[in-house]
């Protein structure tokens, strides 16, 4: 083999083995690419703390309308029946019911309770009926300044003058509640009036 063929081999050679190496170098060497946070990942990134705060909120909130249904007070414990010593207790009613500082007052009449009926007179009858009304709200640590409604049933509409000079002396205040005189047919017991309320404590 002449020289020249030998060195022109030569080179060649070298050349094949300086292009291996250069791809060897190019294959270890990351590219920049490589570093690069892959979009999936910064999606991830900036999702899951978003995910993380809203689940925190729901917990939250959650646990406040849980405490918050838990913690109120039970019908019972917030209901109180008020009977007087001579209510009926075979009666399928309560004298009053005692909501909070409401107190409802069942519909009355003014019984002597020796008979069970209404008296003949008439102004013991009315003087029974408000009796009554008084005594049920002092029960429930109230007074006739109370009442925020009245409705009165009487079977004599001509009564009314009659009944209210009575009615009247049960106040102290000038601001006298609510009030409705109705008339009607007839009454339980033979009574002439019939009284419902409700009363509101200050």
């Amino acid at each position: 083999m002449r020289a020249g063929e030998k060195f022109c081999l030569c080179v060649g050679r070298l050349s094949k083995l300086e292009a291996q190496r250069k791809g060897n170098m190019n294959k270890q060497l990351p590219t920049p690419k490589a570093f690069k946070r892959s979009p999936s990942r910064r999606t991830e990134s900036l999702v899951n703390p978003r995910i993380t705060v809203l689940v925190v909120v729901l917990v939250l909130a959650v646990s406040l309308v849980v405490h918050g249904a838990f913690s109120q007070a039970s019908p019972s414990s917030n209901r109180k029946a008020i009977n007087l010593p001579d209510d009926s207790p075979k009666a399928p009613f309560s004298g009053a019911i005692l909501s909070g500082n409401t107190l409802y007052i069942s519909g009355r009449i003014g019984i002597d309770s020796k008979t069970g009926n209404a008296p003949a007179n008439l102004d013991e009858e009315i003087k029974l009926l408000l009796d009554h009304v008084k005594d049920t709200l002092v029960e429930a640590g109230m007074t006739m300044d109370d009442l925020v409604y009245v409705q009165v049933a009487s079977t004599d509409l001509p009564l009314y003058d009659k009944f209210n000079a009575a009615y009247r002396g049960y106040f102290t205040t000038k601001e006298l509640p609510a009030r409705e005189f109705i008339g009607v047919a007839s009454l339980l017991r033979g009574g002439r009036f019939e009284i419902q309320a409700i009363a509101v404590r200050h």
